[in-house]
């Protein structure tokens, strides 16, 4: 019963939805975007939003991409004081909870990249969910906003999707 009234919700507003959005199973996908970084860089990082609409945990426990070499799953942890980046096996997306890949927390990381993405390009990357299976995301590439960050003249397109509430 539930199922066939979130069908219909959710074809009333696919019309309103970014085309970033991508829908896996019971998983909805929203804003998958990577961070700038220089030209000669061999690394770069991904980020998303999942949220797991179904009834059953899932979680992320693969990523791959043409542009890089090797794509790791990532977390910042606080050890000793400091912030530490390790890999992690897998991501837990829990049922009715929206997981946030974003800069300080949970990533994507894109090692020995074949081609460092220009600002604005998009590049597809294969996540593999344990239950909902793989999902090719389009990772558009923005510059990371550095928070409390003003040097007077405001960029409107830092904050491009920061925005939108449900």
């Amino acid at each position: 019963m539930k199922k066939t009234l979130l069908l219909s919700l959710s074809l009333l507003f696919s019309g309103l939805v970014n085309a970033q959005d991508v829908d896996v199973g019971d998983l909805h996908i929203q804003k998958p975007w990577s961070k700038l970084v220089p030209p000669t860089s061999a690394v770069t990082a991904g980020f998303f939003d999942v949220t797991n609409e179904g009834e059953a945990d899932d979680r992320i426990i693969a990523a791959r991409a043409d542009i890089a070499g090797k794509v790791e799953l990532h977390n910042h942890i606080h050890e000793d004081g400091m912030m530490k980046m390790r890999e992690v096996s897998s991501i837990e997306v829990p049922a009715g909870e929206t997981v946030s890949l974003k800069p300080g927390s949970f990533h994507v990381m894109f090692f020995n990249l074949t081609k460092v993405p220009a600002l604005g390009e998009q590049f597809p990357v294969i996540v593999t969910f344990e239950k909902a299976g793989e999902v090719e995301l389009m990772f558009k590439v923005k510059e990371a906003i550095k928070p409390m960050h003003h040097n007077g003249k405001h960029d409107h397109n830092a904050h491009d999707g920061e925005h939108h509430h449900h």
